[in-house]
């Protein structure tokens, strides 16, 4: 019994590697593995901080040439755009420019919510089911799918 809580720990003493330890960190956790990937393409915001979807947000993570990706899209009012960078996990977004339209005021609330999150968002996760959460180092997150194929 005793060697069996000890195990854990002595797997991640032998991992080493900090990716390692958090593989097997959440292998035992029973999350799904982190599945590496890209931002390129198409998404939807799929939820916003818990919050559920944002009507109409779309991002382009379009990776541009010679090191010029720029980063499009929607949160349901106006258009924005801007920087981004991707090397594994780790990301840098912005800084975003907007059209200036006038929409109702909650929707220009969320439209603020997402600009500030991706602006400080500084990690993406990828999910087994395709999902990629952008992470901000407070713990906001914004919840990305790719849309339907028709």
């Amino acid at each position: 019994m005793r060697a069996a809580l000890l195990l854990p720990f002595v797997l991640l003493a032998i991992a080493g590697c900090r990716e390692q330890r958090q593989q097997l960190g959440q292998a035992m956790s029973g999350r799904p593995p982190v599945i590496a990937g890209s931002l390129e393409g198409e998404w939807q915001i799929a939820d916003l901080n818990g919050g559920g979807p944002v009507a109409g947000g779309r991002l382009m993570f379009d990776p541009g040439d010679h090191g010029t990706s720029r980063l499009s899209g929607t949160a349901g009012c106006n258009r924005f755009n801007g920087n981004w960078k991707q090397d594994g996990a780790v990301l840098q977004l912005g800084p975003m420019a907007a059209t200036r339209m006038a929409c109702p005021p909650p929707a220009m609330a969320i439209e603020q919510r997402v600009l500030a999150l991706l602006e400080a968002a500084n990690s993406v996760i990828y999910l087994a089911d395709g999902a990629a959460i952008l992470a901000t180092q407070d713990g906001r997150k914004l919840t990305l799918r790719k849309p339907a194929q028709p």
